[in-house]
């Protein structure tokens, strides 16, 4: 047989690369640099891949494209053999499915934090498996990435990628992408054991740094103490303190209607006070919680309403009980705190006292909200409903002083 007759080899240059993946290399400034391309085999165009002279990236970029084509050519056929859905032999890359979970993800309307850290768990999730087939993952593939995370001392953070690479996992299921008898190899894997080392206040160490941030407010302003004694009288997570309003604007409820239908909306339907409450609907969960201003904790002797009628004193007039009295950075006087903000400031006054912790990270503002929940329940009142959880074992969690404090025995 002549070799005219005989198919084309590929060069040497291009035996490692996947189908589709061109190269044009051109001289620049008296060098060669490679751009990289992809042949999209949809309609034959080249589309860019922006990563010049970067072969790996390139081999990696033209592989999940050609995973992700695959995978939708693979469904118009199967579209059009029949009307309803049929088994996928082919299977799913990971990195495909875990994509689109994101998305499902960000549908959910979950806190900003928590969308936050899923994101991070799933990019780093992708660049573990990449395109690996779901069904190739098994327990010990799962293992590997559990462990990848415990061996830096990141404990916390393991069990958060194995709950959410279970959750991964269940929406595979539900979408038909594997048999309902084909295990879920996160929910088989090893739990990892995560110990708190951040530490809780007490009632005295949380009034030795407020008395430290009463000095703060001469420079930052009254925030910096209105914000704690808000966490410490109302038991709130610091995303709804720096949005509680004094009432209820006409903005509120174009955002309530948003956020009862699941629609993205500019603001969250924020607290306000109005007939002798403050009408509180949690970021995070969504809990509607009305607090009556005539709550009172008595270990500091200050209600709900003492604390209102502090940040209403306030020489500057805003629509925000939390708010700055002085220019701070862009966000002039009346405009409202960030969170980010209010929670360095504790940390600053904190900074300042003379505290320590025992080999422990030291509290955060966040910690206010535990210590509110073991003073309020001290005299009786149902924490649970105030702290907005469905689960008692939740309560639990914050009732726990971590030996910052004795346990007192009733006689």
């Amino acid at each position: 047989m002549t070799s005219s007759k005989m198919g084309r080899p590929r060069s040497e240059g291009r035996r490692d690369l996947p189908v589709n993946l061109i190269p044009h290399p051109r001289k620049i400034g008296g060098k060669i640099v490679v751009y990289w391309y992809w042949r999209d085999p949809r309609d034959g165009k080249e589309k860019p891949l922006k990563c010049p002279g970067d072969k790996a990236t390139a081999i990696r970029r033209a592989k999940e494209l050609n995973a992700i084509v695959a995978r939708e050519m693979a469904g118009n056929v199967v579209e059009e053999i029949a009307s309803c859905p049929v088994k996928r032999d082919i299977g799913t890359p990971f990195n495909v499915f875990a994509a689109h979970c994101l998305t499902l993800f960000e549908q959910r309307g979950l806190a900003e934090n928590t969308m936050r850290s899923r994101k991070c768990h799933i990019n780093a999730a992708i660049k573990w498996f990449g395109g690996t087939l779901l069904h190739e993952i098994g327990v010990p593939e799962m293992a590997a990435l559990i462990k990848s995370y415990t061996d830096q001392g990141k404990n916390r953070s393991a069990q958060s990628v194995r709950s959410l690479m279970a959750d991964v996992w269940k929406e595979a299921y539900q979408e038909g992408l594997l048999p309902p008898d084909h295990p879920n190899p996160a929910l088989i894997t090893r739990r990892p054991v995560a110990k708190v080392k951040r530490a809780r206040l007490t009632l005295e160490t949380f009034q030795e740094i407020h008395g430290k941030s009463e000095i703060l407010t001469k420079t930052r302003g009254d925030w910096i103490v209105n914000s704690q004694l808000l966490a410490l009288v109302t038991a709130q997570r610091v995303e709804d303190i720096g949005i509680m309003q004094f009432r209820k604007g006409h903005d509120w409820q174009k955002a309530w209607m948003a956020y009862q239908e699941g629609d993205r909306h500019p603001i969250h339907p924020y607290p306000y006070i109005d007939g002798g409450f403050l009408w509180v609907i949690q970021q995070k969960t969504g809990a509607m919680i009305p607090i009556p201003l005539d709550l009172r904790l008595e270990a500091i002797g200050l209600s709900v309403g003492d604390v209102v009628d502090r940040c209403r004193k306030s020489k500057v007039v805003s629509r925000y009980l939390v708010h700055h009295t002085i220019p701070f950075g862009n966000a002039p006087p009346g405009s409202p705190v960030h969170i980010n903000t209010i929670s360095k400031g504790f940390m600053y006054a904190r900074r300042e006292t003379d505290l320590t912790w025992s080999g422990k990270t030291p509290p955060t503002f966040h910690e206010i909200r535990s210590l509110s929940e073991r003073l309020y329940k001290a005299q009786g009142v149902d924490t649970q409903i105030l702290l907005g959880h469905r689960h008692k074992k939740m309560t639990e969690v914050y009732d726990d002083p971590r030996q910052a404090e004795w346990s007192k025995l009733s006689l």
